[in-house]
C-alpha cells in the first residue's frame, strides 16, 4: 500500500514523501489516519535534530488517531471500525529509506497487539524491541468529534503522570512551567481535587493562560512567587526542563513536600540542600497514557475540559509545513493537522 507522509529530509526542512508501506504482520493492525497533533516540544526536537533523531529522512508525529480498516490473524485487541491512537507509519523504525520515530503525520499506519504477541511466547528482544512501541496503542471512543480524539493522547499522557504522586485532594500544587505541559497540569491538578494551584512562569501572556486552564493563582516574576508561596507548597511540579530546579523549586516546598520531575533537562542538576527542606522527597514522573486514558475520556465526554481553550489551531495534511512554522514561532498551544477529511 503506498502512504502520503510528512518527514524531516533535513535538519528543519519538511517534506511531503510517498512510500510503501511494510506489509502487516499477524500481530498488527492497519490504521486509516484521521488526524495527527503537534507536539510542540518532541516533534520540534526530531524535526530539528535535537533529540532521537537517527538520521535524515526521518517521519515524525507520534499524536495521531484513526480507523482500524484490516487486522492481522493473531490481533484480539482492535476490530475493523475501532478507533485508535499512536498508529506507526514504519513500526520497526527503518525501511531502507526513510527513518521512523512513529509517522504519526501519514494517511496510514500500524497498530500491534502486545498482549496477544506475548501471549503467544513473544519476546521483546533485539530483534523484537520494536514491538514495545505497541504498547501506546490504545483504544479511544468512536463518537467523539476530531477535536476530543484529537487531544486524548496528549492529555492522558499528563493525567498518567499526575496520578502518580497519589491524591491530590485538598494539597497546594505548583506547577513550574507554561508550556502546553504546565497547562495541563494546571487543569489535572484542579481536576484532581488540589485545594490551590500556583502557576510559575516566565511571560505574563501565558501565565494567564494558565489561570483559565484551572490555576488559581499565577506569577512571572520568581520573587513574587516566592513572596506568596514561601515554604507552603505540598507538591511542586517541575514542567519547564529548566536544570536548575531544586534551587528555582524548594522555596516553594514546605517540610515533607514532594519535588516532581516531568521535564527532564540534558544537564545534569545541581543541588544544595542548605536551606532546603526536611524530609523533602523528589519523584520523576513519566507519561502514562494507558492509566489515565479512562479518566480522561470520562472528563471530555463530560465536556469537563474545554478543547478550545487547548486546541488553537487547525489545518489539511498539506499544510504540515505551514504548521510546524506557526509552532515554532509559539503561535499554537495544540495543533490538529486533518489528514482524512469527513
Amino acid at each position: 500500500m503506498k502512504v502520503q507522509a510528512y518527514a524531516a529530509t533535513e535538519k528543519g526542512v519538511i517534506r511531503k514523501v510517498s512510500f510503501s508501506l511494510p506489509p502487516m504482520d499477524d500481530y498488527e493492525a492497519l490504521v486509516e489516519n484521521e488526524g495527527c497533533v503537534f507536539c510542540n516540544t518532541t516533534d520540534k526536537m526530531v524535526i530539528e535534530n535535537l533529540f532521537a533523531t537517527p538520521d535524515y529522512p526521518v517521519l515524525f508525529g507520534h499524536e495521531s488517531f484513526g480507523r482500524v480498516i484490516r487486522v492481522g490473524s493473531k490481533v484480539k485487541k482492535y476490530k475493523v471500525g475501532d478507533r485508535v491512537i499512536c498508529s506507526n507509519a514504519l513500526v520497526n523504525g527503518y525501511n531502507g529509506t526513510f527513518y521512523s520515530t512513529w509517522g504519526g503525520f501519514a494517511t496510514h499506519g500500524v497498530v500491534g497487539d502486545l498482549q496477544a504477541y506475548l501471549d503467544d511466547g513473544g519476546v521483546l528482544d533485539t530483534q523484537n524491541a520494536y514491538r514495545g512501541r505497541y504498547a501506546a496503542n490504545q483504544i479511544i471512543p468512536g463518537d467523539f468529534s476530531k477535536e476530543k480524539a484529537a487531544l486524548v493522547f496528549p492529555l492522558a499522557e499528563t493525567a498518567g503522570a499526575i496520578m502518580q504522586v497519589g491524591d491530590l485532594t485538598g494539597k497546594r500544587v505548583v506547577v513550574i512551567g507554561t508550556g502546553v505541559v504546565g497547562y495541563f497540569f494546571c487543569l489535572f491538578a484542579k481536576q484532581f481535587g488540589a485545594e490551590e494551584v500556583v502557576c510559575i512562569g516566565r511571560r505574563q501572556e501565558r501565565v494567564d493562560v494558565a489561570l483559565s486552564c484551572g490555576a488559581d493563582v499565577g506569577f512571572a516574576d520568581t520573587a513574587a512567587a516566592e513572596a506568596y508561596l514561601s515554604g507552603r507548597a505540598d507538591i511542586v511540579f517541575e514542567c519547564s526542563g529548566n536544570w536548575q530546579i531544586f534551587e528555582n523549586g524548594m522555596p516553594y516546598l514546605k517540610d515533607g513536600g514532594l519535588l516532581a520531575v516531568y521535564a527532564v533537562p540534558h544537564q545534569p542538576y545541581a543541588m544544595h540542600l542548605r536551606g532546603f527542606p526536611e524530609n523533602f522527597s523528589v519523584k520523576r514522573i513519566s507519561p502514562d497514557v494507558a492509566g489515565a486514558l479512562d479518566a480522561v475520556c470520562t472528563l471530555l465526554r463530560e465536556d469537563a475540559i474545554d478543547t478550545g481553550l487547548f486546541l488553537t489551531h487547525i489545518w489539511d495534511f498539506d499544510s504540515v509545513p505551514a504548521a510546524y512554522e506557526a509552532v515554532v514561532r509559539g503561535d499554537v498551544i495544540k495543533g490538529l493537522v486533518v489528514i482524512k477529511s469527513e
